[in-house]
């Protein structure tokens, strides 16, 4: 096939377009970077702030390390400075994407030349400077992307939950039942095995409700209470008046983490029931 002068030109065009894009992008990409140097001063600086203040120091978390950085690199790609840009989840979901199991969260951003003054910077605003010394949070994950002479961060701060498997959240929450009835010096209850309840428990955060009437209507049941809880060591006061009493007959116990509509950062979802 032989191909016109025509043709040949415009191939060549064609050819030398995409080769200005391609080298367009390699420019730009050369100029983009993460800093991990500057990632690791700033961790630095935060937890000498917190030292300073009494507050124990942060963990570097890797998952919300990564929520930071894609956040940076969409300000950079953006040319924004904004917690939640266009098309971004809010940082709740934007943590729990990275299977972070967090009951509290907060994030600091800043534009700087500089990783010590976007520090001095931050610390000089009331509420990026509340962020950085939260005694609630015990973990951070710092994204620092250079672009040409300019610094793109993010600072996310998070109270990271246990992350339990679900033979470990079941025996958390058994746990927080036998220390309570000790604590009133009364007898431990006998647990029985029930797996539905934990079925049950589940139903209900896809149905996003709490429901105690269904396992009601299980043969024997005497008393249901449902909740939910980041923390499976708080029990509810319901729960608590139940056991405020000896249970003679013993109780069973569901456990199931899941987010849903009202939570969409995850909860764990209970159902106690006594016989």
């Amino acid at each position: 096939m032989i191909a016109s002068s025509n043709t040949l030109k415009a191939g060549v065009r064609s050819l030398q377009y995409f080769a200005c894009l391609i080298g367009l992008f390699a420019v730009t990409a050369a100029q983009t970077s993460i800093d991990a140097a500057g990632e690791e001063q700033l961790l630095a600086l935060v937890n000498h702030e917190r030292a300073k203040a009494g507050a124990s120091p942060l963990n570097l978390d890797e998952r919300l390390t990564r929520a930071a950085r894609n956040h940076s690199q969409r300000m950079a790609e953006q040319d924004s400075l904004v917690h939640q840009l266009p098309g971004e989840d809010v940082l709740l979901l934007r943590l729990t994407a990275e299977n972070v199991r967090a009951d509290h969260d907060g994030e600091n951003i800043a534009l700087n030349s500089d990783v010590a003054a976007a520090h001095a910077a931050l610390m000089e605003s009331p509420q990026h400077r509340a962020n950085i010394l939260r005694p609630g949070f015990n973990a951070i994950g710092i994204g620092v992307l250079r672009s040409g002479d300019l610094l793109y961060i993010t600072e996310d701060f998070a109270h990271v939950l246990p992350d339990y498997s679900e033979f470990e959240a079941d025996a958390a929450a058994q746990q927080a039942i036998v220390d309570y009835t000790r604590s009133l010096n009364l007898p431990v209850p006998a647990r029985k095995s029930r797996t539905q309840l934990a079925h049950m428990a589940c139903d209900m955060a896809r149905e996003d409700k709490l429901d105690s009437a269904r396992a009601r209507d299980i043969p024997g049941v005497s008393s249901a209470v449902a909740w939910t809880a980041t923390d499976l060591h708080n029990l509810p006061a319901g729960l608590k008046k139940i056991l405020s009493q000896p249970v003679q007959s013993g109780y069973s116990l569901g456990v199931c983490w899941s987010t849903s509509r009202s939570q969409p950062g995850g909860v764990y979802w209970l159902l106690f029931v006594t016989y």
